[in-house]
């Protein structure tokens, strides 16, 4: 008994293209799922509460100039610690909390520059960041020293 040729009635290949069209699009539809499209933040956990009156007395001391940015310098020493906001001097974070309050109530879409010297620990740094976000600062900037 003689055997079919597989060659003999060999007809043209067709390749079924559906299944791998859906794979295609399952791939991009996970693809895209899975792709982060904004800027990767590492947010600090802290333990700040929101002011409760933003800006009570802070609206009446504080004259409101248009402002392109602002700045919070930190100087002084361990236990004493001196902020200036925008060049406004005071001794307690929770008057810094209410005039970056009043700040933001205007305009938050400008940088929030943190200046500390060298000497000021980080925790009041981070004090001070903490505050600017939960403030909804758009963009908070940390002020380096040119090599």
């Amino acid at each position: 008994m003689r055997r079919p040729s597989p060659y003999r009635d060999r007809g043209p290949l067709q390749v079924a293209m559906t299944p791998m069209i859906d794979v295609v699009f399952l791939l991009l539809i996970f693809f895209l799922w899975t792709a982060s499209f904004q800027i990767v933040e590492y947010a600090l956990p802290s333990s700040i509460s929101p002011p409760s009156n933003v800006g009570s007395s802070a609206e009446r001391e504080l004259e409101i100039e248009d402002f392109e940015q602002i700045v919070v310098r930190i100087t002084g020493e361990p236990g004493n610690f001196t902020y200036a906001v925008n060049e406004r001097r005071t001794q307690e974070l929770t008057e810094v909390r209410e005039i970056l309050g009043t700040l933001a109530s205007i305009k938050n879409d400008v940088p929030l520059i943190i200046d500390p010297t060298e000497v000021v620990p980080v925790g009041q740094v981070i004090d001070v960041y903490d505050i600017g976000r939960l403030l909804n600062f758009q963009e908070i900037q940390f002020a380096v020293e040119p090599d």
